[in-house]
């Protein structure tokens, strides 16, 4: 009855009683197995479940959850034994079929596994939960139709059983119905108070590979971006330690520019999180400074589409292949594997293109190894191998079309370890540690016939971070620390040999802690703060050292005051310090708002936010966000015949968006936005944008169509407003404006049965020029050109 009453505490602090007034009752300890269980404590649940066996293995019942407590620790062959002793004992119980059924699957037999299920079935049509799973059969057997039928029964049996709505959500995603699949997944969330749609009823279902970014992939394909924001940060603040939402945020950052350290970073994080799955592991996903134009590439950001719905010893291959105007081509392709507690991933990248202009082109290989091995249920540990070559021309895209480097070259060899450890003391208490070596060779060519400029580095760097996740059902708390070491050695020509060659090692120390206070129910407070210790020393000379020592304050709100409303308000201060591959387990954001953006090293920042979400109806969402950055930029003064030095200025960044999302029909999708940028900068340093000021509207308007024949088309219209003053410290800085309207078009088909994609997309589609400054040169979001690719990706 307690239980009935979601009081799990009450009902195991009940059955903890009565296993002491009657010790030698068998049920009541399989009964307290199931609570432990409930609860995530899976060795009590165990040895509650051994202890029930012990006192009567010749009842069904204890058999059986001796068996699920087996399978929630992976041991397969322990548990099929307890369910067939089970099965024996009663052969109209259904449960133990359940669980052989799930433990057969987990050992990759899914025809034997399905089969057992549907016996399940048979002997209780009427449960709700084994129809769930019998959906998960056929949805992996790609029987297509027989899914949506035992979900739909599912949902008549228990219309408050968030379940069936869960996985047909994931079924109408992949036939081509994401509106549909999205109101499936509210209705999920609605039925468990906005979090349980994140777990699993049965949490011997390990396979949580289906739940890792389900709202991005609908969000994305809807083109609701901002949308999925709102939700991934909603789930992150609710519950730090959530692997999905992590996982979830760093796909949906792919959009947003200037985003690249908190993308990798809220990948990293859902790596070191992640159960062991079957999610394959693009090799560009790590990667920052892509340089692709949003759309092209090896992939779209995700490819969980293809991911199954259980988690069982099998084998993937994912292949794409791309060709499009400008000689642009190349592909992507990705093994991935489970065997019983070790998962693998492999993959390769080739992006290559001549680019829109003289000297624009990009040539880019990137190659990653992952795995991963749970030693026990408790602890786990991976590794990661990641190597990149890259060769590019001037590919910033500039407000001047004119204004390029036609002799400039840059490449760039990268290659990194990563090993990682997971280990969780209780369910409410996880360590985090991540280790990362790296060696890096950089260096820019400008040969000219009256003199060379030729800048190398080669840097060797380490970096060590740990972070505790400690939770309760009230606040939350994200504490760690983390080192960094790095020695850069410089070799630099101007006009002519010899050459200058200077030693640079770089020190940092940080730690931090976040509290999540959910108290009052609808408000959720983010207080911490963070200290940074960063060292910049030069062996050649003291007056280009950075020594910044800093004190970082965090303080977020974010408030339901109704239930289809959400109000997010954010201040703190952030230090931006060297890092390895971009990536840091220190959460990106606060209420929502980024921390960590492409800044320069030492840069000293505040951001000062305010925003608010909008459901309005089951079809209609909006929102509107601002936000204002204070910065003080170091930079290295060179004056006239005299030694360089550090030097600080400070920069201004307004940034606002607002959003409207539609979806009238199942069939259509309806966006517009309001995208605001108002960056200004101190003439003495201007970075590598070459701008003082840059002012930019964006206005864009959306529209999508889906079949479910698997036909789907998208239109978008932008209209770009933008004036600044652009140029360089040389020549001068000239005003300068431009509007127009650019059109993106894209029409996909989805392949029967989940074998993959033919897209074909185009950039600029009636090539339209104009003159535009892109605020995030290695991101751009367009080109003054018109670009055609056609893309296949294939899942086996």
């Amino acid at each position: 009855a307690q239980q009935a009453g979601f009081d799990l505490k009450g009902a195991r602090n009940s059955l903890e009683a009565a296993v002491k007034l009657a010790p030698e009752n068998a049920l009541a300890w399989a009964r307290l197995a199931e609570l432990w269980s409930s609860f995530g404590e899976l060795d009590q649940a165990l040895e509650a479940a051994q202890k029930a066996v012990a006192l009567d293995p010749n009842l069904s019942r204890t058999q059986t959850v001796l068996g699920f407590a087996y399978l929630t620790q992976i041991e397969t062959k322990e548990s099929k034994k307890a369910f067939e002793k089970a099965i024996e004992l009663d052969q109209a119980d259904s449960l133990p079929r359940l669980g052989l059924g799930l433990a057969k699957i987990r050992e990759g037999d899914l025809k034997d596994g399905g089969r057992e299920i549907e016996i399940a079935a048979s002997l209780d049509p009427n449960n709700s939960l084994i129809r769930s799973y019998l959906g998960k059969v056929y949805f992996e057997e790609k029987r297509t139709n027989l899914d949506g039928r035992e979900y739909a029964v599912a949902k008549e049996l228990d219309p408050q059983d968030p379940t069936p709505w869960f996985y047909d959500a994931i079924r109408k995603q992949t036939v081509n119905r994401p509106i549909e699949a999205l109101q499936d997944l509210q209705k999920a969330i609605e039925l468990n108070e906005n979090r349980a749609v994140y777990r699993s009823k049965l949490l011997l279902d390990s396979d949580l590979a289906a739940r890792s970014s389900s709202l991005a992939r609908i969000y994305n394909n809807l083109g609701f971006q901002q949308l999925g924001l709102v939700e991934g940060w909603k789930s992150v603040n609710t519950n730090p330690g959530n692997y999905s939402a992590h996982r979830f945020l760093a796909d949906s950052y792919s959009v947003l520019p200037r985003h690249e350290i908190a993308r990798v970073s809220e990948l990293l994080q859902s790596q070191l999180l992640q159960p062991i799955n079957i999610t394959p592991l693009q090799p560009q996903l790590a990667e920052g400074n892509l340089f692709l134009i949003s759309g092209q590439g090896p992939s779209i950001s995700s490819f969980n589409t293809y991911n199954p719905l259980f988690n069982r010893n099998q084998a993937t291959l994912l292949a794409t292949g791309f060709a499009g105007t400008n000689d642009t081509w190349g592909g992507e392709g990705i093994v991935s594997g489970i065997y019983k507690k070790l998962s693998l991933s492999a993959g390769y990248t080739h992006f290559e293109t001549d680019g829109f202009r003289t000297n624009n082109d990009q040539d880019d290989d990137i190659k990653n190894v992952f795995a991963q091995v749970e030693l026990t249920h408790k602890t786990s540990i991976q590794a990661e191998y990641r190597y990149r070559d890259t060769q590019t021309g001037d590919l910033p895209i500039r407000f001047d079309p004119d204004n390029f480097f036609p002799t400039d070259r840059y490449s760039t060899e990268t290659e990194s370890i990563r090993l990682g450890l997971h280990q969780a003391f209780t369910p409410r208490s996880h360590l985090l540690v991540s280790f990362i070596i790296q060696n890096k060779d950089y260096d820019f060519l400008y040969p000219d016939p009256s003199f060379l400029l030729d800048w190398s580095t080669d840097e060797d760097g380490y970096m060590g971070e740990i972070q505790h996740l400690f939770k309760t059902d009230r606040f939350h708390i994200t504490s760690g620390a983390g080192y960094l070491e790095v020695d850069e050695d410089n070799t630099d020509i101007y006009f002519s040999p010899p050459p200058e060659i200077t030693s640079t090692d770089i020190n940092s120390f940080n730690f931090y802690l976040y509290s999540y206070i959910n108290f009052p129910k609808d408000v959720i407070f983010t207080i911490g703060a963070s200290a940074d210790f960063f060292e910049k020393d030069n062996k050649e000379s003291d007056n280009v050292d950075m020594d910044e020592d800093q004190f970082n304050p965090k303080f977020g709100i974010t408030w339901n005051p109704f239930q289809n409303t959400t109000l997010r308000a954010a201040a703190f201060r952030v230090l931006k310090r060297r890092l390895i591959s971009k990536q840091t387990l220190e959460p990106t954001q606060v209420a929502g708002f980024n921390q960590f953006f492409d800044d320069g090293e030492g840069s000293d920042s505040w951001r000062y936010g305010i925003a608010i979400d909008q459901k309005f109806s089951a079809s209609l969402y909006g929102g509107v966000e601002f936000s204002k950055r204070d910065i003080e930029v170091p930079y290295k003064f060179y004056p006239f015949l005299a030694s360089p030095s550090v030097q600080e200025t400070d920069w201004e960044e307004q940034l606002s968006r607002a959003y409207l999302y539609w979806t009238p029909r199942s069939w259509l999708a309806l966006s517009a936005e309001y995208q605001y940028e108002d960056l200004d900068r101190d003439t003495e340093f201007v970075g590598p944008e070459l701008f003082t000021e840059i002012e930019t509207h964006r206005f864009p308007l959306g529209i999508g169509f889906f079949h479910p024949c698997g036909i789907s088309t998208q239109v978008k219209a932008t209209y770009i407003d933008q004036e600044g003053k652009f140029g360089d410290p040389f020549s001068g800085f000239m005003s300068g404006d431009d509007q127009f309207w650019v059109v993106d078009a894209a029409i996909s088909y989805r392949l029967p049965k989940r074998w993959g994609f033919i897209t074909l997309e185009a950039k600029n589609l009636f090539d339209e020029e104009f003159n535009f400054q892109d605020t995030d040169p290695a991101n751009p979001w367009t080109v003054p050109e018109q670009v055609i690719l056609g893309k296949c990706t294939l899942a086996f």
